[in-house]
């Protein structure tokens, strides 16, 4: 078995989990499993590091654009020109060394004293470039800067086990390939820390799509298969295709698309009815969905940017994950405790300079349960004109005790506020779907 120390696979007693098809994928995130109490050498400032894109000025960007273009020749026009990979060759380790490093800790830390998601949200998508770009073997390359630039298309899901984590005790990263398509990859990893007992337990597990374009960002590229050494491998593999077409498939029935279906369109004529009986006033502890929307405005500065000059994804998940937290928070009057994100959709990129809107509001509520919508958008002053560039759907719990007021129930006025309601009502029907007996702990 091998061992990953500082970027070099070395022989010691690593564990492969033995991944059985009758378990729920989420079971199993990795396949290539870390010991339960070894930490790493490998930091992820060291891996941020390989991703500095130097100083912001015109001169250092004309000579970047110039190196970029010359990096295309070495690209790859042919599957036959790759070797084929294995997951173990992507599969990274590494610690947010909270322990020993107090700018890092910094950075990370709360106001209760626990650590910001949205941080972890920042440093998986790093992460995940990374093991990204362990994968991808190009032989035209060896030695050589690579020709390829890996961007975040979606983030399937992030599923959070434990939103209590310290802050003085470092947290381990692990991920590796999970399914490799022409140009598309998927990453799968677990974040997780060491208890009082010092053996690692998982707080994280997230799934990224990502896709490999050419230096210059103009179109897809051909990245290395992705093969099995064993059964057991092909049958994990086989369960990220499937992921892939449950991708698919989700997108063709979205309601956005299609109509809501018959126990939908039920919902919306029941809550039609309830309001046109006089007879039946509305609950006091109801809130309407156009009460809870909250937004923020900023522009984006090149200190959030990346080796393409376009605005980093994870800062964007940041910005958008805490104002969800906020206007949870207000909703629900109580600090909320992160149980899912689902579906972070990156539609287009964000340009440095640009005017960017984050808002937010509240799209279904279960019991203690609220699922808060944010889109992204920039805006054009000249034109008036608004782009969609993110999407995501976060899952949140308000803690309940004996004898408090329940969390408001969600009301909407119109059919697009009723759609939205639906749209999230899927997202949480999923979530409970997946994770339901763990959600509610």
């Amino acid at each position: 078995m091998l061992r990953l120390v500082r970027g070099i696979w070395r022989p010691v007693n690593y564990q492969y989990k033995r991944f059985k098809s009758s378990k729920a994928p989420h079971m199993s995130c990795l396949f290539i499993q870390p010991p339960a109490d070894e930490e790493p050498e490998l930091t992820t400032v060291e891996i941020n590091k390989m991703f500095d894109v130097g100083e912001y000025n015109e001169t250092d960007m004309k000579e970047s654009l110039v190196k970029r273009e010359a990096l295309m020749k070495l690209l790859p026009t042919d599957d036959d020109d790759l070797p084929p990979r294995t997951m173990k060759d992507s599969f990274v380790t590494a610690i947010i060394p909270l322990k020993s490093n107090l700018t890092v800790r910094e950075k990370y830390v709360n106001p209760d004293g626990n650590l910001r998601i949205g941080r972890f949200l920042e440093e998986m998508d790093f992460f995940s470039v990374y093991c990204c770009q362990k994968h991808i073997l190009n032989p035209k390359s060896v030695g050589q800067q690579s020709p390829y630039s890996v961007v975040t298309a979606l983030v399937d899901n992030i599923y959070i086990t434990n939103d209590k984590m310290k802050n003085n005790e470092n947290v381990r990263l692990s991920g590796h390939m999970a399914f490799a398509g022409k140009s598309s990859m998927e990453v799968c990893i677990v974040v997780d820390q060491k208890n009082d007992n010092g053996v690692y337990q998982k707080c994280i597990e997230a799934k990224f799509v990502l896709v490999a374009r050419d230096s210059m960002n103009r179109g897809p590229a051909i990245i290395n298969p992705l093969k099995a050494d064993t059964n057991e491998e092909q049958e994990f593999l086989n369960i990220g295709k499937i992921r892939q077409q449950v991708r698919k498939e989700r997108e063709e029935e979205n309601i956005f698309k299609k109509p809501p279906n018959e126990e939908e369109r039920k919902i919306i004529h029941d809550r039609f009815i309830q309001k046109s009986n006089i007879s039946k006033p509305i609950p006091t502890n109801t809130k309407m969905m156009s009460d809870s929307i909250l937004k923020t405005v900023f522009i984006c500065q090149p200190q959030y940017r990346n080796r393409n000059n376009k605005i980093f994804g994870g800062f964007t998940m940041r910005m958008a994950y805490e104002l969800a937290l906020t206007n949870t928070f207000i909703y629900g009057k109580k600090r909320p405790r992160i149980v899912n994100i689902d579906d972070i959709k990156f539609l287009y990129p964000v340009e440095i300079g640009s005017i960017f809107r984050v808002r937010s509001h509240i799209g279904y509520v279960e019991g203690n349960f609220v699922q808060s919508v944010v889109y992204a958008e920039v805006v054009y002053p000249k034109t008036g004109e608004i782009l969609k560039t993110n999407e995501f759907h976060v899952t949140f719990q308000v803690p309940q005790e004996a004898g408090e007021d329940p969390v408001p129930t969600l009301d909407f006025e119109t059919y697009e506020e009723a759609i939205h309601y639906l749209n999230s009502r899927r997202y949480f029907k999923k979530m409970m779907k997946d994770y339901g007996e763990f959600a509610s702990k």
